[in-house]
């Protein structure tokens, strides 16, 4: 699929010989492209455009946009993904995530995952326009409703990190186990030991990643990267 690609609106910069700032959108929402293309476009930045993450990636690496915004939740590849592929792919780019949600989890897996901005969708022209070219120039913009937000998830995520890190091999084999979604039974039978023993394991994976049930304490594991 290739990429729609506005007009070029040439800021003074690309009137003196200078290529225009390009910005690349990715969203699976054609209204929201649509409408954050006519935010930019104005402001001189060519403006490419791609329906979903994978196309995202494709059309980073054809077309090495100066900065990229993704949305946060999108099919098959989510904007938190694609940042950590595009941090190890192209980690000059200033990457930006976009989302209607305040949620502070997805700020901080944002931060983690590379990107320097996080701009909820509500935000004006002008607000964007700014996150971009701060962004692009290396520094990093959250918005200003999440600010505290993040500062208290940071605190709390770091504390989870550190009870994370006192994940014992025995542990880590059953929540690996978990993930191939096997049940109690059939991790006690494969690391021969008993049920009870598993439902123990399960307790102290529970407190040290602060997950409520099996399924967050999968997902706190993968985004940490202690099982695959």
């Amino acid at each position: 699929m290739r990429p729609s690609q506005s007009s070029r609106h040439l800021d003074s910069h690309a009137e003196i010989g200078h290529p225009p700032f390009r910005v690349l959108l990715v969203d699976d929402q054609p209204f929201f492209l649509g409408l954050a293309e006519d935010m930019l476009a104005p402001a001189g930045f060519e403006v490419l455009t791609a329906p979903s993450g994978t196309v995202g990636l494709e059309v980073a690496l054809a077309e090495r946009p100066d900065a990229i915004l993704l949305d946060v939740e999108m099919p098959e590849m989510d904007g938190l993904e694609a940042a950590r592929q595009i941090r190890e792919r192209f980690p000059d780019v200033g990457v930006v995530m976009l989302t209607a949600y305040d949620d502070r989890q997805f700020v901080v897996e944002a931060v983690r995952s590379g990107a320097r901005g996080y701009v909820l969708k509500a935000r004006d022209a002008e607000h964007l326009i700014q996150t971009v070219r701060l962004v692009a120039g290396g520094n990093m913009v959250i918005d200003p409703q999440l600010v505290v937000a993040l500062a208290e998830e940071l605190s709390t995520a770091k504390e989870r990190d550190r009870r994370a890190e006192t994940l014992t091999a025995r542990e880590i084999e059953v929540l690996q186990l978990l993930a191939f979604g096997h049940t109690n039974r059939d991790i006690a039978e494969r690391l021969y030991i008993s049920p009870d023993t598993v439902k123990t394991h399960l307790e102290h994976i529970f407190e040290k990643l602060g997950a409520s049930d099996r399924t967050a304490a999968v997902a706190q594991a993968l985004r940490r990267r202690l099982i695959e």
